[in-house]
């Protein structure tokens, strides 16, 4: 502990006589009490935002999602083979010099 911060415990402690324990013991209820506090503050806050919003202008109302993931995974088989297909063109085109 830096000294200048032992000093200014000590002489905090002299007024209440308190041991430095009892002192520490007690500043560490208190910042968890106050992260506690913080944590209960932004869970509000984040529910009052959430909340806030009307499903009818997330834009998100009228999303048929079963449709929109079959278009993604679509999307993503067209190009998993695409890919497919030029991996063995390339390995095909490989062979063929090799042979030559």
């Amino acid at each position: 502990m830096p000294a200048d911060l032992r000093v200014q415990i000590d002489n905090d402690r002299r007024l209440t006589e308190e041991s430095l324990a009892e002192y520490l013991r007690k500043a560490a209820r208190e910042r968890l009490a106050r992260r506690k506090k913080e944590k209960v503050d932004l869970k509000k806050l984040a529910d009052d935002v959430v909340g806030s919003v009307k499903p009818e202008e997330s834009g998100w109302a009228g999303l048929d999602s079963a449709k929109w993931q079959h278009e993604l995974r679509r999307e993503e088989d067209e190009h998993m083979e695409k890919r497919f297909k030029e991996t063995m063109r390339q390995i095909v085109s490989a062979k063929s010099k090799k042979k030559r």
